[in-house]
């Protein structure tokens, strides 16, 4: 009984379909911004599975002090304040700039997302300065490579984000 409910369940799973592990480019520019008290912004970039509402994984932050992380009001609702650690993903804020990320498709453990329907997010925050979030829904496992142009924000500049290529 027991090897034939593994069996069943070994069947399933193989049978659940997961996207490839696609790369997933994204490029994004913080803009110049003449202000005489300009500090560099905190980024959050993470996606989120449709419907869920929650991280399934954060691709970077980029930050200064830990305490202020909790500005990046959006992402530190759905993942920061969950995530235990996240030295693998973060690194200083950034001057102005044109700057390049790749995510994996995998998920914070390491397992390939299942295909299907996701939003990307990406967070800017500024002290003395404004708040950009910029979402855009993307499709994993697609058999088809795809590109999307977000438009600039206040705190982000356009940005391009291409799956698949």
């Amino acid at each position: 009984m027991k090897k034939t409910a593994l069996l069943v369940l070994s069947a399933a799973l193989a049978m659940t379909p997961l996207a490839q592990a696609e790369t997933t480019t994204i490029d994004l520019q913080l803009p110049t911004i003449g202000s005489g008290n300009y500090q560099r912004p905190y980024v959050a970039v993470w996606v989120e599975r449709k419907g869920e509402r929650r991280a399934v994984r954060t691709i970077s932050v980029w930050y200064e002090d830990k305490k202020w992380l909790k500005d990046i009001r959006r992402w530190w609702r759905k993942a920061g304040r969950y995530a235990a650690d996240l030295d693998g993903v973060t690194g200083a804020t950034r001057a102005p700039g044109n700057y390049q990320l790749s995510w994996d498709g995998r998920d914070q453990v390491g397992q390939p997302l299942d295909a299907g329907k996701y939003t990307l997010y990406l967070e800017a925050v500024r002290e003395h300065g404004n708040r950009t979030l910029l979402k855009q829904p993307i499709t994993l496992g697609a058999d088809t490579s795809q590109t999307y142009q977000l438009d600039a924000g206040l705190e982000l500049g356009p940005v391009t984000v291409r799956i698949g290529e």
